[in-house]
Order: C-alpha cells, then structure tokens, then sequence
C-alpha cells in the first residue's frame, strides 16, 4: 500500500496568437485558410505576456489544483500444491483499489479559465488457476484466468473558455480466457515451445458532460498465440528466437464531445492485434562481457492513437485515430568488466516506426524517441576497512513528437535530452552502513515530456527533475541471521 501527497506537475502554455493574425487578414483575403486556428483564449483577451515568465511557476489561482494525492492497496495469495510429483495445481488471487486527486490549470495564468481538476477511484479483482505438468523432455502450463474492474474519474467543476461545466466518465470490465503453453527439449542444447490462449473481453462505459453524453457496451474475443526456440552454446550463451501474437480488446474514446445525439461519439474501437518476430542473445560473449542484444519486427493493426482538439468551443473533444503501424528496432545492454575494480554498463535502443497513411495524411508515432543510450562507468577502490564506489550514470533520449502529427507548424516536436548523475560512496566492511554524495541531473537540464496542441493553445508538460544535490547515509539497525 502507498499514501503519498504531492504538488502539481509542472506546465506551461503556448497561447495561439498566430490564427488571430491570421483570421485578421483573411477579412481582405478571403483565400487565406485559418481553419486549423481556433483563438478562444485570444479572443477572451488573453496573451502570452499574461503566462508566467518562469515556465516552471504554473501561476494558478486555484487552491483546489495544488495538491496532487494519490494512494494504493492490494493483497494477493498464492496457493501451491504438487498433486503428484509430475503434476502441480496454483491458484493466484488478488484484490486491488486505488484512488488519485490530481488534474490540470491548463491556462497557465491566474484567472480560471481553462481548469479541470479531477479525482478518481479504481477496483480490481483477479483470479487464476494453473494446472502444469513436467515430465523430462517435455513440459506444460495450461489454466483459467479471471480479471474484473470497475472506475470512474469526474472532472467537477471544470473552466473551459471560462464556462463551468463538468465531465465523468467511468468504465467496468470483464476478462476471461483459457491457456496452454507446452515445451520440449530436443536436446541438451536445444528447447522449443507453443502457446494458445484465447480471451473474451466485456466492457461498459458511460461519460457525462459537455453534450448530453452517452453509454455504450462491446464484447471482444481473440486468440493469441506464440512459438519460441532457445539454443544454448557450449559457453551458456543463449541464442532465442520467437514469433508471437498480441492482443489488447478495444477502446473507447477518452473523452469525446456527443453532440446533437451522434450515435458514432462514443463507440469502442476494434481489437488491437500485434505479431511481433523476435532474435536475440543472452550471456556472457566474451570473458568478463555480458550482453543481452534483441533484434524484432512488429505490425500492429487498429492500434488507437489518442487525438484533442477543443471541439469548437464545447470542450475538449479526445478521439482515437485507428492506424496500422509497423515497428522495426534493436535493444542492447551489457556489462563489460574491465579490470577487477572497474566496470561499464551501457545500453542502446533504436526504433523505426512507419504508419500507414491515414484520410491522406502519414501520421507518427506519437512519444516514441528513434534512439535512446545510456552509459555508467563504476570505480570500486577498496579501503583496509571497507569500499569507495565511484559511479555516473548518462542517459540520452532522441527528439520525439508529442502528437501524432509531424507538422512543424503545429510546434510539437520535442527536442532530444540528456542527463547526467553522478555518486561517490563508502561502504564499510560488513556491510552494515553506506555514506556518500550524490547529484542528479547535474547540469540542471530541463525539457518538455509532452507537447499537445489543442488548437486554441499548446500544452507544455515539463520536467519534473531539477538538479539535485545532497548527502546521504544508509545504516542497518537490526540484522539478523538465522541457521
């Protein structure tokens, strides 16, 4: 369980003057096209000089977005029994809920204009059963899984333009499936495996709020499946390979605007299917090197991209923009130990994503970095009475889009960021207490985690990690051994 409090992520916005030039001129040109421009927060009188200076003050005058709450319990049970010594039966349950306080002054000024705070509750229960059976060369896992939540978040009051209003949205669902994975050894070496699972999902839905909003139900069911060989070298190298299907049951739009009874506002989207082909290696590939590398292809059909807009002045109108993508990349870690006393860990990610042209457009992925890295260099120096650690830890994240759109004039594009931590500790001998010095972020980097043009403005998500310096001790009081 968890009980934390917190204050507001930091945010600011870009505010739309650009279309109001733009609606401007086109009184004496009427061939200019301001379509894409919405203006209301220019209209009502607001300018980007009225947003803080400081893109880290949020500068809201509402008391009720301050305080951001969040908290968490959950209990689970595992029952084992070995039926025979071939056969063994596990019952895996648990009971999960969470609630959170939280939203957004979108505005980013004083008055309450755009404001939409929220709270939030969800439910979960879960239960399986495992029936697996080992018999030397060959082995199984089947079983039954049963999973049920129900949530809701409301949004009351909200400002949108100035207008209060409200929204909630709440869901319940209901999965089930029945599964069976079987393997065989063909050799010492060699290991070959296969799944089947087949799941029906239910869901049911209902939001209020701008509009007279709307309820709606949909039933899904699919069969996934996975085939998988391991090769272990002479070394313990393992080489793997993998083809595999994935399923996700379909969604509803987050927050749609259901206008004039449209009976299309608020229908689920299709089952999100993905075959992912997988290759790769584990182990240690040279004395003192370990390294785990994966190469993989994945299509995915009706994969839903969330899209905002501020729906004409009645509210934020959030959709789902159905794509087939295919995604082509590599990991990389390892771990070289250098000398006895110095090691390096090191990390690479390349992904290539490539959407197919939706209503004449080629979207992209949206928050997906191309490249991403990471490198820690470790010094351990030995003392007479204990261990000096020297370690820096960088990472690097490659320039992303913050929607599904690449359009520079929509200025969503995030720019690429690295970041630098860096600790020197003493541990002493037993063990038994660490003191050292730490920084984070220690060039005091900051950056966007997200961008959404909304039309009317851009939200900027910053980040929440300024640089950080400080001591730390870490001492065991009680240790305890038992033979």
């Amino acid at each position: 369980m968890n009980d934390g409090e917190g204050g507001l992520r930091p945010y600011t916005t870009l505010i739309d003057e650009v279309g109001a030039a733009c609606r401007a001129a086109a009184l004496s040109d009427p061939t200019l096209d301001c379509t894409s421009f919405n203006g209301g927060v220019y209209n009502a009188g607001y300018r980007n000089s009225d947003v803080s200076r400081d893109p880290y003050d949020n500068n809201t005058g509402q008391a009720s977005q301050a305080l951001v709450k969040n908290s968490a319990q959950g209990v689970a049970l595992t029952l084992d029994w070995d039926v025979t010594d071939e056969h063994a039966l596990r019952v895996i349950a648990s009971q999960r809920s969470s609630d959170y306080k939280s939203g957004l002054d979108d505005d980013s000024f004083e008055d309450d204009f755009l404001s939409f705070p929220e709270i939030g509750e969800a439910d979960q229960t879960s239960v399986e059963i495992q029936w697996s059976g080992d018999f030397g060369n060959w082995d199984f896992v089947s079983g039954l899984y049963y999973f049920t939540e129900d949530g809701f978040n409301d949004q009351d009051p909200t400002f949108f333009l100035g207008f209060p209003g409200f929204f909630v949205a709440s869901q319940d669902m209901t999965s089930q499936a029945i599964f069976a994975n079987f393997g065989f050894n063909v050799s010492d070496a060699l290991r070959v495996s296969a799944g089947l699972r087949y799941t029906e999902d239910e869901k049911d839905a209902s939001n209020r709020g701008f509009g007279p909003g709307a309820d709606s139900s949909a039933d899904f069911d699919e069969i996934s499946w996975d085939l998988s060989a391991n090769y272990t070298l002479d070394n313990g190298l393992n080489i793997y390979g993998s083809i595999q299907s994935g399923y996700q049951s379909g969604q509803f739009p987050a927050r749609p605007v259901c206008l004039f009874g449209d009976p299309d506002c608020f229908i689920a989207s299709e089952n999100i299917t993905a075959i992912n082909y997988e290759v790769g290696l584990k182990g240690e590939i040279f004395e003192n090197v370990q390294v785990a590398a994966t190469v993989f292809f994945t299509q995915y059909s009706d994969l839903p991209y969330q899209v905002s807009d501020s729906a004409g002045g009645f509210g934020f109108n959030t959709v789902n923009l159905i794509v087939d993508q295919d995604s082509t990349g590599l990991e990389f870690e390892t771990t070289a130990y250098l000398t006895e006393n110095f090691l390096v860990q090191a990390s690479l990610g390349y992904i290539d994503v490539d959407v197919d042209e939706k209503d004449g457009a080629k979207p992209v992925a949206p928050l997906t970095p191309e490249l991403t890295a990471s490198l820690s260099p470790e010094l351990h120096i030995p003392m007479d009475d204990g261990e000096i650690v020297i370690r820096a830890d960088w990472s690097y994240r490659d320039e992303m889009f913050g929607e599904p759109s690449s359009d520079p004039a929509r200025q969503t594009l995030i720019e690429s960021r690295d970041l630098l931590n860096v600790d020197i500790s003493y541990t002493s001998d037993s063990g038994a207490w660490t003191a050292g010095l730490y920084g984070r972020n220690v060039s005091d980097e900051r950056y966007d985690n997200a961008r959404l043009n909304i039309g009317d403005y851009i939200l900027q998500i910053l980040s929440n990690d300024a640089s950080e310096f400080g001591f730390r001790f870490v001492k065991d009081l009680l240790r305890l051994t038992v033979r």
